[in-house]
């Protein structure tokens, strides 16, 4: 099995999972969703990762670059689908939304699988880019500011195409249009992005007033 496809049919497995908190029918999109937003975000970070390592490390070349970004990635999907009967379980178990205004256990669920995926994220770009640094003894100060900069762009990039792509964890108290997508759409609280959209998450509209 070549490296993308099992990046995709991981991606698939851990899609299905989150999307079954709300039901078989977004479970049964993220299946489509989830790798496309895997592919998505492995397509603009490899550009992207590749001009960082031109101002920080210009001995890489894009081949060397891009096979790491696939490489993060495909471990990234791997992680997610090792914990997808775990995040199964807990969406067949949780409380669910019975409003805008209570959200049950929704949250939660949402808010350990947004730190899940960041976790799975550093730990897969970290062990890519060790092997690949390595092989080129970069200077360790220049190494450090490389991976931090990458995972800057992943974060941006992922997160970005998320917000595009949502709903993943949708529900029907929140979202029930029958959209493949929101896009730009603000969400239930008047995010603007996935960057707000986290932040209220952990600071809710109402609290931080």
């Amino acid at each position: 099995m070549t490296r993308a496809v099992r990046l995709l049919l991981a991606s698939a497995v851990y899609g299905f999972s989150v999307g079954a908190a709300c039901s078989l029918r977004f479970a049964a999109l993220n299946l489509l969703k989830f790798p496309l937003l895997i592919g998505v975000s492995v397509s603009v970070s490899a550009g992207v990762y590749f001009l960082v390592a031109r101002l920080l490390a210009p001995e890489l070349g894009f081949s060397a670059v891009r096979r790491l970004v696939l490489a993060s990635y495909a471990d990234l999907a791997d992680l997610l689908a090792a914990f997808a009967p775990v995040t199964l379980f807990l969406a067949a178990t949780l409380r669910s939304p019975t409003s805008t205004v209570e959200l049950g256990e929704y949250p939660s669920f949402l808010a350990a699988n947004i730190a899940l995926i960041a976790v799975a994220g550093v730990l897969a770009v970290g062990r890519q880019a060790a092997a690949l640094l390595g092989r080129h003894a970069l200077p360790r100060g220049r190494a450090l500011a490389l991976v931090g900069g990458w995972l800057a762009v992943s974060l941006l990039v992922g997160g970005q195409a998320a917000w595009y792509l949502r709903p993943f964890f949708g529900n029907r108290a929140i979202v029930d249009d029958g959209s493949f997508c929101q896009g730009s759409r603000p969400d239930y609280r008047g995010a603007d992005s996935f960057f707000e959209a986290v932040y209220q998450l952990a600071v809710p509209p109402g609290r931080a007033r």
